[in-house]
This record gives structure tokens, sequence and C-alpha cells, in this order.
């Protein structure tokens, strides 16, 4: 039988000098750097952006590769969109992003050259599966997956890509998007990840997700981890890097499986692409990441700030204290009115909304009791409605959470011409206003009122509330 030769690359001793390269070739937009050691090898990463724009304005896309050492189609992937914006094809893209490439964080498994030390480093660990939920495995055996924490913490990237492959120069794997052999680890964005999907086939490549996708496993059958909110994250072995990220900074995370390199840099760039672009249902151009609450679906609590940074801080608050956090929904439903309700504290939760299942009318004369302030104009305003219900969901913890960086609270009205009247946040009557008022997102025949409430006026218990005038449609069995 034939025997396979391995794929050729960079040689583990010129890496760091071919990431320099890219310095000489776009001086000012580049930065290399040795993030870490692997048994005496250099681990490099390369930082793309554009210096004319400040730092605060830019979401982050990391790009990691090789934590298992020899699947080089992947290391030749992140090589390549490296030289694609050295070549500055990719110049638009880091005017609103900074890119993290990290081609090889296992030099030493990558400088053996064989599949035979594929899944283990100099101590036999296989630093792809050196983490839990928390971050890296201590006991200093994984150096690689140390690094590659040290690099997440530091950015807090929006999007992770972790590109996965094969070592032979005519070996083959089915290129693939959010599955592989022992991992489901999609994209939470299924538009996303249907986009990247057909950039390949745009581009005349075939890719392959779906049918595993129907088959994903929970992350834990008996819902030990049920808090990770997330059972398309799910491995026999460990967790990776990309769930770490997802559960501590609420990353959009995907691994890729490539075999030919041109194929996959089609869909890294796709990907970079989304990031500096206004998405469906978002007010300002990025990833889709500001969601961090949202049992209801048509109400949601998202990250509050007008720059890539203050909502970069607010996402990573309110997600790491998603599990504080009541919000419910004045039940049930009705056209012309939404409202929302929002508990920081169990305590002023219990106190106001007691059982989590309450007539608002009760609900609003406790919190009016319980903080003091003067809620006759918003309490008017549910008295103009049909009869609701505080409907909430509990607290999981006994302590209370904040929130420092402030929170949005948006509010989705099902109506394609819906306008609103009016828009109350607790005492307060709010115009349109990014920092402390409302915005209005228009998409897929939803209107979305996003009410921004800046950090010095969050209260332990805050109901928002709208309004809205829309074209009545007609309720009951329908005739042809």
């Amino acid at each position: 039988m034939k025997k396979h030769t391995i794929r050729r690359s960079v040689p583990v001793d010129e890496i760091g000098a071919y990431l320099h390269g890219w310095e000489e070739k776009k001086p000012g937009f580049v930065t290399v750097e040795v993030i870490g050691k692997s048994s005496g090898y250099d681990i490099h990463a390369a930082i793309f952006t554009d210096p004319s724009v400040p730092d605060e304005e830019k979401q982050c896309a990391m790009i990691v590769a090789q934590h298992s050492g020899m699947e080089i189609s992947g290391m030749n992937t992140v090589l390549s969109l490296g030289n694609y914006l050295a070549a500055g094809k990719g110049d638009a893209l880091l005017r609103g992003l900074v890119v993290v490439l990290l081609p090889c964080p296992n030099p030493w498994t990558f400088a053996k050259q064989s599949p035979d030390f594929t899944f283990r480093n100099e101590a036999g660990v296989d630093e792809y599966v050196s983490f839990t939920y928390h971050g890296a495995k201590s006991g200093g055996r994984n150096p690689s997956a140390v690094a590659v924490q040290a690099l997440i913490d530091r950015f807090r990237p929006e999007i992770l890509l972790d590109c996965h492959g094969v070592h032979a120069e005519d070996q083959l794997v089915i290129p693939s998007l959010g599955v592989s052999a022992f991992v489901s680890n999609r994209l939470y964005n299924e538009e996303l990840l249907a986009e990247l999907q057909q950039a390949s086939t745009d581009a005349g490549y075939a890719t392959f997700s779906a049918d595993t996708a129907e088959t994903l496993p929970m992350t834990d059958p008996d819902c030990r981890d049920a808090d990770v909110i997330a059972h398309f994250r799910a491995t026999a072995r460990g967790a990776i890097a990309p769930t770490y990220a997802y559960y501590r900074y609420h990353t959009m995370a995907a691994s890729l499986e490539i075999a030919y390199e041109c194929e996959a840099v089609e869909r890294l760039v796709r990907a970079l692409e989304m990031g500096v672009r206004t998405n469906k249902r978002e007010v300002y151009p990025g990833y889709p990441v500001n969601c961090v609450v949202s049992p209801y679906g048509h109400v949601s609590l998202r990250a509050y700030g007008t720059t890539a940074a203050e909502r970069r801080e607010s996402r990573i608050e309110l997600w790491t204290k998603r599990g504080d956090i009541g919000l419910g929904v004045a039940h049930p439903e009705v056209p012309g009115f939404s409202a929302a309700i929002v508990t920081l504290d169990p305590t002023a939760a219990r106190a106001v909304v007691k059982d989590y299942y309450a007539p608002m009318e009760e609900v609003l004369a406790r919190m009016q009791e319980y903080s003091g302030i003067d809620l006759t104009e918003l309490r008017a305003m549910f008295d103009a409605q049909f009869e609701s219900y505080a409907s909430i969901n509990p607290h999981d913890k006994a302590y209370a959470a904040s929130a420092e960086h402030g929170m949005t609270v948006r509010l989705a009205l099902p109506f394609a011409d819906a306008k609103p009247v009016k828009v109350m946040v607790n005492e307060r009557v709010l115009c349109e206003d990014a920092r402390d008022g409302y915005t209005l997102t228009k998409c897929d025949n939803w209107v979305y009122v996003d009410v921004n409430i800046p950090p010095e006026k969050i209260a332990p218990v805050t109901v928002a509330a709208v309004t809205y005038d829309h074209t009545p449609l007609k309720a009951g069995i329908v005739t042809y």
C-alpha cells in the first residue's frame, strides 16, 4: 500500500520568522508576539488591526489551529489568512476588528512531523482537551493550553474559530463547520453558520454539517451543567478552548474541519466580514453576541454601550451573572403593549414578585413601596391594558447581581409597522437615545425596542414597558 507524505508547511523553527514577515509587509498593522513556550519552542501569535482606528471601536476575532500538533491543513489555513491580511486584501476588515492568529500553539508535536505524536505533547497530554469550563487544567503539563487561555483572557474575543484538519499531503477530511469526530462546537447564531457554509459553496467547494447537526448530544444527560445553556457543546474527552471562551465570555465559537486551505480561507474571510457589518437584529456593526438572557424569546437582556469595548464589558458582566438575574414578562401578551421585568436582587425579587407569578397590579404596588419611587405613571400605563401577571424565571443563586456596566432590555414587537407611542422604565418616560433612552431596530417584520439603562440608573427591580400603534390583524379561523 502507498504511504502518505506529510503535508508541506512552514518548518517549526521558521514559524516566528514567517510571521515577522507579515510585520515587514504590512508595517504598523501587525504585531508578532511570543505568548508562551512548548518544551523549549516558542509559541507565536500575530495580531492584525488598523492602528488609525481606536481599539474601543473594534471587536476581536481569534483564529487558532494545531492544538493537537499535526493537523497541518488547519495551521496552513491560518497562515494563509495571515498572508491575505498582510497583502492588504483585508484592510477594511482591520478597521473594525482586531484579528488574532495563533497558527501553532503546540510546536513540540508539530516538530515531530509524525501522526504518531498527534493528540499528545512531550508529557503525553492532549493539549486540545486540556480545558474545563473554567480554563486550562492545572499541573504544568499543558503549556500550550495555558498559553491559549491567557490569549483568550487577554482579548476576550467575540468570535473564536478553531481550525482542524489533516497531516498528509494527499489526505482528505470532509470539510465541515461546527461538527467533528470528538466535539460538536457550533456558532450559536445559526444564520451566520449557514452563511459560512454558503461562502464555501459559492466558491465552488463542498462543506458538510447538516446530518451530524441533527444528532447533537446534550451537554450533560443529568443536567449537572445546565447553567452552561449550550447543549451543542459536548465532548466525551474533555472541554476545549472554544468551550471555555463561550462559557467565560459568551464568545461565539465554532470548529472547522479543513481538507484544502483554499476552501477554508473563503470561510474565514467571510467570518471576518460578518464582524464589520451590522447583522440582523443588531443595532451596531459587529458579531451578534449581545443577547445574554432570553428565556422567552421576545424579551431579552442585552449588552449595553455605544462602543464595542463598552458592549464587551457589559456582555461579559451580564453573562457571568446570568444565573443571578431574573427576567420576566407581563403575561399574557397583548397587541399594542409589551413589558419586561428584570430583577438583580433575589431579596427584592421575593419582596416584589414573590412567587415569580403575580398580578402586575400587585407587583407594581409592592415595587413602589419597596423602592420608594413614584410609579404612578407606570401603574397608569398598566391600568389601561388588560389584566396581566408578572411571569419571571427564578434566580438560581441566593445573592445579588449587579450591572456596573449598564444593561439593555429588548422588547420585540411582532408587527412590521409597530410605532412606539410611549416607552417607560420604572418612573421615567424615555426618548430615543442610545445611552439613556431607547433605540429602534427593524428586521423580518419585527420592530425591536431596546431600552438602554446606564449604570447609574440601574435598580434592583426594573420594569420596561412600551405602548405602540400598529395595523391590527384579525384572529380566528381562516376560510378560503
